[in-house]
């Protein structure tokens, strides 16, 4: 039903959410605790930070942080998009 398809939406968005931020968090505490060296090519470290930033990009947050503010605001559910 839409609305199956709606929740299972705001499900998948809520867990992108999540997993963007701590991808990202990561990489950064990565970097943090290692140093610069840490962007040594030798080391290959920088290409788990790259992948996760490159996945953010594809799909950015902001259409789901919209969709899911307004479903927790006003009970909402998302309309069927692209990114959905």
């Amino acid at each position: 039903t839409a609305d199956g398809r709606a929740e299972a939406a705001l499900a998948v968005s809520e867990a992108k959410i999540v997993a963007q931020r701590a991808a990202l968090a990561n990489g950064e505490a990565l970097f943090d605790a290692c140093g610069a060296r840490a962007t040594a090519a030798s080391l290959g470290l920088d290409r788990f930070w790259r992948n996760a930033r490159t996945h953010t990009l594809h799909d950015p947050l902001d259409y789901r942080q919209r969709d899911v503010g307004r479903f927790a605001l006003t009970g909402v559910l998302p309309q069927a998009s692209l990114y959905t």
